[in-house]
């Protein structure tokens, strides 16, 4: 087991250097870059465009060829940590992990929500299979295929009409529905504080972990309709085994592995969903990070925004492979 995980670990090294490699180059093949804009200024201050733009691009080091920029750039990542420079002049990791990005926000939306898909969709997914055709597995299944087909900024903003037409028009000022109760803003940690973030960010976790919670209780149904008439069940309902020991404690465990495999790949979903709803909301998010990298042609900023979400595509991917090694003993890794 530990050589299939430190195997599977460094198996991570090839796709993390491939997918630095193809941000890097979308990045780059883009026409125009940050200092075009200034071919303009220069123009209109009697300057020669073409001489300022390439001294500019001579100074922030992006003359170079394709190659020599990328591997500059990566060893400057594997060695140090460094993502280069934005070309605003300020540090791209200070501006990725700083508290103004909106990193750790995503990260909670993110996280919350995916919690939540899963604390709720597993149980009700297995509740749809026990209860199939039944009104309790028709409204559930009803619900979770909403969830699937409404875009998360069209829930978004029917969350706003909801909140505007039948609980408060002034609560929503703007559009903007924040992270925090105004009262409570620069107020110090608290209860309170901590129950006015849940319930501020409980539309976003909602909006976010729709799709995943769909996908949830829609696999975990179907792996469990598979699981149930097998027969080693029978044998232990024979055996006097209660009825919901054998769906939990059996059924429901060979049933989630099937869901666990594809976990990773439910990311993205999660992803796209919180950069959308946080702006929507007002709230912040590491996706204007993103966004203002590709208004502004911020090239080592935009691709080292790029890479963070492979990232975190890859890091899921890999957790839910060890997951399963723990999960299920009759995989064997030699």
């Amino acid at each position: 087991m530990i050589q299939y995980v430190v195997k599977r670990i460094l198996a991570v090294i090839p796709v993390f250097i491939a997918v630095a490699f193809i941000s890097f180059s979308l990045v780059s093949l883009y026409p125009g870059d940050y200092f075009t804009i200034a071919k303009m200024g220069a123009a209109l201050a009697g300057q020669d465009p073409q001489a300022v733009h390439t001294a500019l691009r001579i100074q922030a080091g992006i003359d170079k060829p394709f190659i020599v920029q990328f591997w500059i750039w990566l060893v400057g990542v594997v060695t140090k940590g460094d993502f280069g420079a934005s070309f605003s002049g300020a540090s791209v990791t200070r501006l990725l992990f700083s508290p103004q990005s909106g990193l750790q926000w995503t990260l909670v939306i993110t996280g919350g929500s995916m919690l939540l898909a899963w604390a709720f969709g597993i149980p009700l997914g297995i509740l749809c299979a026990v209860q199939h055709k039944k009104w309790s597995d028709i409204a559930i299944s009803a619900v979770a295929y909403l969830g699937i087909s409404i875009p998360a900024f069209t829930m978004a903003h029917l969350f706003f009409w909801i909140m505007y037409k039948f609980i408060n028009p002034l609560i929503i000022s703007g559009g903007v529905w924040g992270l925090v109760h105004y009262d409570l803003v620069n107020a110090p940690m608290s209860l309170t504080k901590f129950l006015s973030y849940i319930y501020h960010l409980m539309p976003a976790f909602i909006i976010v972990g729709a799709p995943m919670f769909a996908t949830v209780v829609r696999h975990m149904k179907v792996n469990m309709m598979d699981a149930l008439p097998k027969q080693y069940l029978e044998t232990a309902r024979a055996k006097g085994v209660s009825e919901i020991r054998v769906v939990v404690k059996h059924a429901a465990r060979n049933a989630l592995n099937p869901l666990i495999s594809i976990a990773g790949i439910m990311l993205p979903t999660l992803i796209t969903g919180s950069i959308l709803c946080a702006r929507i909301l007002g709230l912040p998010s590491f996706g204007m990070v993103f966004i203002n990298g590709i208004a502004r042609q911020d090239q080592h900023l935009l691709t080292a925004a790029l890479l963070f979400y492979s990232s975190l595509l890859i890091v899921g991917n890999l957790i839910a492979d060890l997951l399963l090694v723990v999960l299920d003993p009759r995989i064997r890794y030699t």
